[in-house]
């Protein structure tokens, strides 16, 4: 019998844990923020064709925070708040994504702004 309660108490712990530390909107917008920020400083200015995406970029390498508001703001984030993890379905510029978080952390089933 003594075992079965410990077991008890740990799963008690891991889901009070979980719990706890799922994470908000406030974690995925660090999330997508971190990833905008990722993605500009990989990119090569005038390795596109486009000149338009060319005047995008520069400006996104000279102001990557109103980058990230420009962007955030032309995507749709549906954020389900579960009792022990959050789903985000994101939506916007021609891609699609979903995201899961749990114990702070969040993972996506492809990357932000794969096509």
């Amino acid at each position: 019998m003594r075992p079965f309660l410990w077991l008890l108490v740990l799963v008690g712990l891991v889901a009070g844990a979980a719990w706890i530390t799922r994470p908000g909107v406030d974690a995925f917008d660090a999330l997508l923020r971190a990833e905008i920020e990722r993605n500009i400083a990989r990119k090569d200015v005038g390795a596109s064709d486009d000149p338009i995406a060319t005047i995008a970029l520069v400006g996104c390498k000279l102001r990557p925070s109103d980058c990230f508001d420009v962007i955030r703001s032309g995507m749709e984030v549906r954020v389900e708040d579960r009792t022990f993890y959050s789903r985000f379905q994101i939506r916007g510029f021609g891609n699609e994504a979903a995201c899961t978080g749990a114990f702070t952390k969040i993972w996506c089933d492809k990357g932000l702004f794969d096509g």
